[in-house]
């Protein structure tokens, strides 16, 4: 059984997800199939915000949120997690790449390595250069990522991906499709198993 994962490495709820998926599949005997998407675009198609412009004048909000942040890390013992000073970071060339990453047979390798740098490491993937040079580190090519990433058909995937997403209910990320249902938010990992 396969279940949708739309992210963007933008977000640190879509990391924490990454994080928590192998343990998932290897519990729940599915797989989970990511879709690299735009949440830049989400937002735009739904006319939604980020949530610290959304809830920046609701008293206790931004708190809570941190706080949640928090229970998740410390529920599913996620101890590498550390919010990057950059953010928030244009990923539209990072989620580019993760599309030409699929096309070469090394998605699961760039994205492991993207997650790590954005929300472990606090690189600012948003310099092009930095993104580069963090990829060839970890022994990809990060030139060809960079270079590919350019070409119109990434691009073109890229964009219907994300109009995919929110014609199918996606308002912003993670969110995860499974049969008809939508399943927003990280905390949808605990409802989820009850539709399987």
């Amino acid at each position: 059984m396969k279940i949708k994962f739309i992210f963007d490495i933008a977000s640190p709820n879509s990391y924490l997800c990454h994080k928590v998926i192998p343990e998932f599949e290897a519990k729940h005997s599915v797989e989970f199939e990511y879709i690299p998407c735009l949440l830049g675009g989400i937002f735009k198609l739904t006319n939604n915000q980020p949530p610290m412009i959304a809830f920046s004048e609701i008293k206790n909000k931004a708190d809570y949120m941190n706080l949640e942040i928090k229970r998740f890390i410390n529920f599913h013992k996620i101890e590498e997690f550390q919010f990057n000073p950059f953010f928030p970071i244009n990923t539209i060339t990072i989620q580019r790449g993760s599309l030409v990453a699929k096309e070469e047979g090394i998605f699961s390798q760039y994205t492991d390595i993207t997650a790590k740098a954005m929300w472990e490491q606090q690189i600012n993937l948003g310099d092009s250069q930095i993104l580069i040079d963090t990829l060839n580190t970890a022994g990809i090519d990060g030139k060809m990522i960079f270079d590919k990433a350019s070409d119109p058909k990434i691009k073109e995937s890229l964009i219907k991906n994300t109009q995919m997403a929110v014609d199918n209910g996606a308002f912003g990320v993670p969110t995860f499709f499974l049969h008809n249902d939508v399943f927003f938010g990280k905390e949808a990992l605990r409802e989820i198993p009850d539709f399987l």
